[in-house]
């Protein structure tokens, strides 16, 4: 397939570079990014990748269209275990969409759940834009002005939700500005999972609203986690933030207790995909001789 397929008015399943599917919505801007094929979160996603196995189990905050629930159930299929939380019921349902164009629907293995996670359970209000719905918030900034969307949802946390005793190994936590609390509701989870390892977006700008990125930081070294800083595109680095320090700006971190052997790992990882990567071109490259000179011949 060369380019996106079209299912309605307002929908397209895109397929990654990687052959997994996403169920986007074509009139979010966030949409454009699979539309056009454009390489998706390239500092974050490889090294995520490599610390992904078939029997990990791993949650999904803050899903969206389905990126890492996609990667992840996609290595996975009948190993391990996923859950995939993804609050706006409109995104949720093209979450099952891209579950469903993976043959991940009927997995019994893999968990889509619609509701808000937390630092307690009860109901909270997502605001969103139509437009953008990657950005879906529990914060209301006084943005959007006619166009905002908000929608009133069961709230769960992680502590409550999950099976008693069960240790996890990958998580993904991506709520505008709301990180602080799912991590407070999932304290237990986080202390019982020896392996844990937590990608976060980590954004002062979003923190303003909830919990300060200081306060954060304090709270993430408190239950025996260190910071390691994601480097910006085109890398795939790992940063260790100092303790006491909280990263500044915008960011993607790792949250770890085995931050030196995690750095190592994506180093290792990085020229792992950097051979790939040569590889891959050497083969088009040498198509395309093959291609000229059959050119050529005619």
């Amino acid at each position: 397939m060369k380019g996106p397929i079209y299912a309605g008015a307002d929908r397209a399943l895109a397929r990654l570079a990687s052959g997994e599917y996403i169920c986007v919505d074509t009139n979010s801007l966030d949409a454009i990014d699979y539309l056009l094929g454009w390489d998706m979160e390239v500092n974050v996603l490889p090294v995520f990748r490599s610390f992904l196995q078939p029997e990990s189990v791993v949650l999904d905050i803050g899903a969206n269209f389905g990126l890492y629930t996609a990667i992840s159930g996609s290595l996975m299929r009948d190993h391990g275990r996923l859950y995939s939380f993804e609050a706006n019921p409109h995104t949720f349902d093209l979450l099952k969409r891209t579950l469903y164009a993976n043959r991940l629907a009927h997995q019994s293995n893999i968990t889509a759940v619609n509701a808000l996670v937390g630092e307690t359970a009860g109901r909270g209000t997502l605001h969103y834009l139509p437009e953008y719905l990657g950005g879906a918030t529990m914060t209301d900034i006084g943005q959007g002005g006619e166009a905002k969307r908000s929608i009133e949802l069961d709230m769960i946390t992680i502590d409550e939700f999950l099976p008693a005793g069960l240790a996890i190994d990958l998580v993904k936590i991506d709520v505008e500005g709301h990180e602080p609390f799912v991590i407070r509701g999932m304290q237990k989870t986080i202390r019982r999972s020896p392996n844990i390892r937590i990608f976060i977006e980590f954004v002062e700008a979003f923190l303003s609203y909830t919990v300060s990125a200081d306060q954060f930081a304090a709270e993430i070294e408190a239950l025996g986690l260190r910071i390691c800083r994601l480097s910006p595109p085109p890398r795939a680095e790992l940063e260790l933030i100092e303790r006491g320090q909280a990263p500044r700006g915008a960011n993607f971190c790792l949250l770890t207790r085995t931050p030196e052997e995690d750095i190592a790992h994506a180093q290792r990882a990085g020229k792992h995909l950097s051979a790939r990567v040569a590889r891959y071109i050497r083969r088009l490259e040498a198509a395309w001789d093959r291609y000229r000179r059959a050119r050529h011949r005619r």
